[in-house]
């Protein structure tokens, strides 16, 4: 019974270390210019309207947001489109779907990302700023360094460090202002036009130095690779089942009897537990509790293949017939992760081997840390009945000894 309180007592005390959190789901929000929010705000609605003075972080998920109002702390908006003209005291930090529209100051950095991302020319940015879109347009201001990644960039405005840019296509504008080096990477080659100035130097980076290309491996380093990790995660699951037996039992049970629940819940935790872990981090006051969201998340995605290889390796010793006595978690683990190995590294379907070993471990292991069914006998493989008596239905594990 206890676990089951564990992921409620976790949302209640999220709230509790962050004072003065307020959560809304609107249609319409609009705060007028003399209003002042003095909590921190998470507001999900179709439409933001913000003229006023938010005291606090501001953490916004709608379709339409015009933020014209002053931010004294960091700011985060998730939209369809964009537009910020107001003041922004520290991070502004900005994901659209379709276009951004910068002309407001933020003395600290600025990410924005978004089909179309325009700092037009009253914008001014107090430190680094990182755009990233199909098309960015720079008319204005950034004291420090630019880094840009794009289709299509236009450069047109001032910057006080050195502009990063990668895009197929780079123009640099009459009145664009470089006081570093422009550090590129595209096809064409980047000429600086009259009315262009760039204090540093014009320097051209090829696209193999992006540091993206893996290096090529031969068939015996693969296999070595591979059989590395086979060995890690047996060195794991021996000691994760021995110290915890019936709570491996139980997901194991569960992955044997509801395996369509199994599969839900793991894409659920798959899918979710990223987004709990960053949400939670984006604040000093929730990191720890995003760092331990994420290190369960890693937990989870690793300890998967254990659960997985067991009830494998159990249905296939059981085709080849049962032993005449138990078998022990070292051979059922050999058996099951060398299985898994194998499918993983297999060439078209190894994703999709991977894919749904972890959904279908991952479901198990968070159904049977939220209850699930009751720990049963531990034993891996019961001795076959003899002849003359019949013997009782095995538990769905089959038995498992560690």
């Amino acid at each position: 019974m206890k676990h089951r309180f564990l992921p409620l007592l976790l949302m209640l005390a999220y709230p509790l270390a962050s004072p003065a959190i307020e959560l809304h789901r609107i249609g319409a929000f609009a705060v007028a210019a003399d209003q002042t929010l003095s909590n921190e705000l998470w507001l999900a609605a179709d439409s933001v309207k913000f003229q006023g003075v938010a005291e606090r972080a501001l953490f916004i998920q709608t379709l339409s947001a015009e933020l014209g109002g002053t931010f004294l702390r960091d700011v985060w908006t998730l939209a369809d489109t964009v537009q910020f003209s107001g003041h922004a005291a520290q991070a502004v930090r900005v994901v659209a779907r379709r276009s951004v529209q910068i002309d407001g100051r933020v003395n600290g950095s600025l990410i924005a990302l978004g089909e179309t991302v325009q700092i037009q020319k009253p914008a001014y940015l107090g430190e680094d700023a990182v755009l990233c879109g199909q098309e960015v347009i720079f008319e204005g201001t950034v004291s420090n360094q630019l880094v840009a990644l794009a289709n299509s960039i236009t450069l047109a405005g001032h910057i006080g460090g050195t502009a990063r840019l990668i895009a197929e296509e780079i123009t640099l504008m009459p009145g664009a202002t470089i006081e570093g080096d422009v550090i590129y990477t595209s096809d064409k080659e980047l000429f600086a036009g009259e009315g262009v100035r760039i204090g540093g130097k014009l320097i051209r980076h090829s696209k193999a130095n992006l540091g993206f290309s893996l290096p090529s491996l031969t068939s015996p380093q693969i296999l070595l690779i591979q059989f590395s990790l086979f060995l890690a995660a047996l060195f794991v699951g021996l000691p994760f089942v021995a110290l915890f037996p019936l709570f491996t039992t139980r997901a194991v049970t569960l992955l044997r009897t509801q395996r369509n629940k199994c599969l839900l819940t793991g894409a659920i935790t798959l899918a979710l537990l990223p987004m709990l872990a960053v949400m939670a981090a984006v604040t000093w006051v929730g990191l720890p509790f995003g760092a331990l969201l994420l290190g369960t998340y890693g937990a989870l995605l690793y300890l998967a293949k254990i659960i997985v290889a067991i009830p494998l390796a159990a249905r296939v010793l059981t085709l080849r017939g049962r032993p005449d006595r138990p078998l022990g978690a070292l051979p059922v683990l050999v058996v099951g992760l060398f299985l898994l190995y194998v499918g993983t590294a297999l060439p078209f379907i190894g994703f999709a081997v991977w894919l749904i070993t972890v959904l279908y471990g991952m479901g198990a292991l968070v159904l049977a840390l939220l209850g699930g069914q009751k720990g049963l006998p531990v034993v891996m493989m019961s001795r076959p009945p003899q002849e003359s008596q019949r013997a009782p239905e095995p538990p769905p594990l089959d038995g498992f000894s560690p």
